[in-house]
């Protein structure tokens, strides 16, 4: 059943409206004498800490590149970190959050000659692929730490009790899989057979992409991992343009842990508040505890994203200017 032309044009609008709306409740409560306050503090070093997510955010784009597989030479890089930074942006002030965005990725490249099975699968294994590349690292750093600051078992108990419930909650997930499947009324409903039909397709499409192009799916690996390493160092080069002596793997551990917040507070829009949350506990877990600190690193970090926020809406007034952007 496809949708009228103006029940489409007026869904656009109200996804424009409250995202518009997300928006302007993520600016109202940043403080803009706390962001002047701490980009005083840092001066040009502020720079560092934008090239290295410029840097991060290349790395991901290339990352996603590779996911193309025999189609990324239809698509110029430049135009493909663009529409990620653009898609990025909008899962922060997206009710659907990343998955919203994702969607996005799959519109904004509808003008190039690549079929959407094609895109829709490297978005998915892009996805999928950042997403482990994420816990490998998160892992990584919390053995690090565990074996560079030994806790006792009792501090210890609380985080092993969440990842015991976390696994039987998977396991419960797949064997009801296995055991129900997608059957259940299929034939009999419509929109679960298309459902059932996609997810079949999607899942072929990425067993193919896994067999015909192993190293092109390692070089991205990698490079999402890199993604992650170099973004990290966001925290590394706050906190020593603030005088505190950190080691890249403690900013590692910080940028996880952070990211593992948000991951929680998800359906926030613009991670409101819960940015700030992740920065507070894993500051603290590395035994900073200073109120100022927390304040003007949480500013700064409001600061970079107020500045891809106004690059992304460039990049997407770039597209919009030149017609690329199917109705």
């Amino acid at each position: 059943m496809k949708l009228h032309p103006l029940l489409i044009r007026v869904l656009k609008a109200l996804l424009l409206v409250s995202m518009l709306v997300l928006l302007w409740q993520y600016l109202k409560v940043i403080d803009p004498h706390q962001v002047q306050a701490a980009l005083a503090k840092v001066g040009a070093g502020f720079g560092w800490v934008l090239l290295s997510t410029s840097v991060a955010y290349a790395l991901g784009t290339l990352g996603w590149w590779y996911c193309l597989g025999n189609a990324k030479g239809s698509i110029p890089k430049t135009d493909l970190f663009m529409i990620r930074h653009v898609c990025e942006t909008v899962g922060l002030f997206n009710p659907a959050s990343f998955a919203g965005g994702d969607m996005l990725k799959i519109v904004l490249l509808r003008p190039y000659p690549v079929s959407e099975t094609k895109v829709l699968t490297s978005v998915v294994i892009s996805r999928l692929l950042m997403v482990a590349s994420q816990i490998c690292l998160l892992i990584l750093a919390l053995v690090w730490f565990s074996l560079k600051n030994p806790l006792p078992m009792a501090a210890w108990l609380p985080y092993k009790s969440v990842l015991l419930v976390l696994i039987i909650c998977l396991l419960l997930v797949f064997i009801l899989y296995k055991i129900y499947g997608f059957n259940l009324n299929a034939d009999k409903n419509p929109k679960l057979a298309r459902i059932k039909s996609r997810l079949a397709n999607l899942r072929a499409e990425l067993a193919d992409f896994y067999h015909s192009y192993p190293r092109q799916l390692a070089f991205a690996f990698v490079l999402f991992t890199l993604h992650w390493v170099v973004g990290s160092l966001e925290f590394y080069i706050v906190l020593k343009l603030f005088g505190y002596n950190v080691t890249i793997a403690d900013s590692l551990l910080l940028d996880m842990g952070v990211i593992l917040v948000k991951a929680a507070g998800a359906f926030v829009p613009g991670q409101v508040g819960v940015e700030e949350f992740g920065n507070k506990i894993m500051l603290s877990l590395l035994g900073i505890s200073s109120i100022p600190l927390w304040l003007s690193v949480s500013a700064l970090r409001r600061a970079r994203q107020l500045f891809w926020i106004l690059v992304g809406a460039i990049f997407y007034s770039f597209f919009i200017y030149k017609k690329r952007l199917y109705s």
